[in-house]
């Protein structure tokens, strides 16, 4: 008898106890019938303080909203590869981004970074699959619209030929953050927001939350560009700013896009120029991909059937 009514105590404690745990999850948003519960953005919210810890900078609603926002962009884009193609992990690829990672927070290591991420309760599995998204999603874009870049080579070579060895020529350090609108959003507020980020936690901090451009991962670090590299309209608005300042928001395909002067020289040149000639026809190429990925990501955004609750 005691045996029986020790189990049925057991038993009782066991249903209350999974009642609890089943009645703290809850439906937070929907996107194409995919559920995201709260337990998603917790753990959302781990991963990116974990690799962006400058985030506590900003209100806890501000870093819930992030959240939020970014398991709803990779749902977006992983419902978008799926259709046809499976997400494989790239072992390569995903390992040397971990070692950028976890570099840039200051760890020389990846055991050492996985014992930080068990810290915020993440394990690297997660950080992998995610990574495995956003470089599905990359090579979706590449296949996508590979055969629409035009590059104008001819025009390259021109400019390369204008270029004297000896002269020098105007060398900037651009970072950037390209965002877009959805639907409900208002430009005003959305520019509201992110100059409120950048005061809180700085540009490149603000760029891996707001910018939907390849270069959010780096912190919205574009690197080194001649002069000749950037279109008149983009160097007319980076010549009224100085070193450390952003460029008021720049309409592009899609969206628009904020520039900050990391850096200026006049630098002595020396001209390779099958170097010279390279680089251009990359930069143009990255920059036709970055504009095609935009324009194509609005698109899907807009179709999606997003429920917040």
């Amino acid at each position: 008898m005691k045996k029986r009514f020790l189990i049925y105590i057991i038993t009782v404690f066991l249903i209350l106890n999974l009642k609890s745990a089943y009645s703290e999850i809850f439906i937070k948003a929907k996107v194409n019938n995919q559920i995201i519960t709260n337990f998603d953005v917790k753990n959302e919210k781990n991963y990116l303080l974990a690799l962006n810890p400058n985030l506590r900078n900003l209100p806890a609603k501000n870093i819930n909203r992030y959240a939020i926002d970014s398991i709803i962009n990779e749902k977006i884009k992983k419902i978008e590869i799926e259709r046809k193609y499976e997400i494989l992990i790239n072992d390569n690829i995903v390992k040397k981004i971990i070692r950028d990672l976890y570099s840039e927070i200051g760890i020389s290591n990846i055991q050492d970074f996985e014992k930080y991420l068990s810290s915020y309760n993440i394990n690297l599995e997660i950080v992998e699959k995610k990574i495995a998204v956003e470089v599905a999603w990359n090579d979706y874009i590449i296949q996508k619209f590979n055969n629409s870049i035009l590059v104008d080579e001819m025009k390259i070579k021109e400019k390369i030929n204008q270029l004297k060895k000896g002269n020098f020529v105007e060398n900037m350090s651009l970072s950037e953050i390209i965002f877009t609108l959805s639907e409900n959003e208002n430009f005003e507020n959305k520019l509201i927001k992110i100059k409120e980020s950048i005061n809180k936690i700085g540009f490149d901090e603000t760029a891996k939350i707001y910018s939907i451009s390849e270069s959010k991962k780096d912190g919205g670090k574009i690197g080194w560009v001649f002069k000749s590299q950037l279109s008149n309209k983009i160097y007319e608005q980076i010549k009224k700013i100085s070193i450390g300042e952003y460029t008021d928001p720049i309409t592009v395909p899609g969206g628009f896009i904020l520039l900050k002067l990391n850096d200026k020289k006049n630098q002595l040149l020396e001209i390779n120029e099958e170097e010279q000639f390279k680089k251009a026809v990359n930069f143009e190429k990255n920059r036709q991909l970055t504009m095609y990925s935009t324009l194509h990501y609005k698109r899907i955004y807009n179709k999606a059937v997003i429920n917040e609750f």
